[in-house]
């Protein structure tokens, strides 16, 4: 094979991968506003706690306070992984 030819099929070859490579890069709330989804987590166990405080005879009330609190420690898992790994120090 000549030079010209494999490298014509060698460009051919690299605008594919490209392509792939950016439609499979995707950002959610989580990864862009690790701050705020913290927050909704803590809220959320917050209410969570609530609910069970309050809803002592209710199986309804029980099993959301369970889901309530189960749904924002594993979105204050996520929000703390997609943080930052150094906090940026502000001088006063």
């Amino acid at each position: 094979m000549s030079t010209k030819k494999h490298k014509r099929k060698a460009a051919k070859h690299s605008h594919k991968n490209q392509q792939s490579k950016k439609s499979a890069k995707q950002t959610d709330f989580v990864s862009s506003h690790p701050r705020v989804s913290m927050f909704t987590g803590s809220l959320l166990i917050v209410i969570g706690l609530f609910l069970l405080i309050m809803g002592i005879g209710s199986d309804a009330k029980f099993g959301l306070a369970m889901l309530s609190m189960a749904t924002g420690t594993i979105v204050i898992f996520f929000s703390r992984s997609a943080m930052p790994k150094k906090a940026i120090k502000v001088i006063k």
